[in-house]
């Protein structure tokens, strides 16, 4: 019997290049999507494919053959729409079993425009004859790769909108090993939504220390209004529609509330801890 080929989308970003290397670890046959061909990896039972799945020309082609896929695409605007065209083509060639990355927060009534399209493409999954699995994670710890990495190697200071909020963030990798999860063992995941968390709800100002232990410099957290944010991702040029996204966003989490709550799918799917910031903060150090 041949093996199911999995097709990962959104296969070189931090979500997608873990997946990758625990399907291949599980000996699957994948066949991994990216758009530049130069982060193509040789690992075992991986098959790389250039390809915009933007482009719904293409899509017959990408996911000819596959009997299961696993959706992740950029969140750039109309993102929605390019997951629900994967969708259509994916009932259409038979695929078996989806397992889709959308977001905490999607549903009809959310603020956030990012949210509200993953939860058309999520009724789109839901609607089709496939089984699927959608997950839902919080926000994810590697996004402080980013702007909150430069200002603290650049300042040794963190910048951001929620106040004293507090936010069980998770680590990419421990979404990564429940996608895996879900698309090696379909049977046990179909129809199924699940809320990702770490395991405790922290603060910015914990994050600060957290940086500072790992890397013995000190680092501070500099709370900003959602104008002083507003003001400074406009000055960096980001969109409006992900300055609105990220600002709805932030402002849910400085309330508090809903946004605070752990789940226990992690521990429940993958039979141990969630990765926690301190873990975070150590295997990165080298990024601050």
């Amino acid at each position: 019997m041949s093996k199911a080929i999995i097709t990962v989308s959104g296969s070189t970003g931090n979500i997608g290049h873990e997946l990758i290397n625990l399907l291949s670890a599980a000996k699957s046959s994948v066949r991994a999507v990216l758009r530049n061909f130069d982060r193509a990896r040789p690992l075992p039972g991986v098959t790389w494919l250039q390809a915009d799945v933007s482009d719904g020309r293409v899509l017959d082609a990408v996911l000819a053959g596959t009997d299961r896929l696993f959706i992740l695409t950029d969140n750039g605007p109309g993102f929605g729409r390019t997951q629900i065209a994967m969708i259509h083509a994916a009932e259409r060639l038979g695929i078996k079993h989806v397992v889709k990355l959308s977001a905490l927060g999607a549903s009809p009534h959310t603020q956030s425009p990012l949210a509200h399209e993953h939860w058309l493409a999520e009724q789109a999954l839901e609607k089709s004859g496939m089984s699927w699995t959608i997950l839902r994670p919080h926000v994810f710890m590697q996004n402080w790769l980013g702007e909150v990495a430069d200002t603290v190697r650049s300042a040794g200071a963190i910048y951001a909108a929620i106040g004293a909020g507090k936010v069980p963030f998770i680590d990419a990798r421990d979404i990564a090993a429940v996608a895996a999860e879900a698309l090696l063992h379909p049977e046990k995941h179909a129809g199924q939504k699940y809320v990702l968390t770490g395991d405790v709800a922290v603060g910015y100002e914990s994050l600060a220390q957290a940086i500072s232990k790992a890397t013995g410099r000190e680092v501070v957290y500099q709370s900003l209004s959602m104008e002083e944010m507003r003001d400074r991702m406009e000055k960096q040029g980001i969109n409006t529609e992900m300055i609105d996204s990220y600002l709805a966003l932030a402002a849910y989490q400085k309330a508090g509330g809903p946004t605070e709550r752990v789940s226990t799918s992690v521990n429940e799917i993958l039979g141990r801890p969630a990765r926690t910031i301190e873990d975070f903060a150590k295997d990165y150090r080298e990024r601050f």
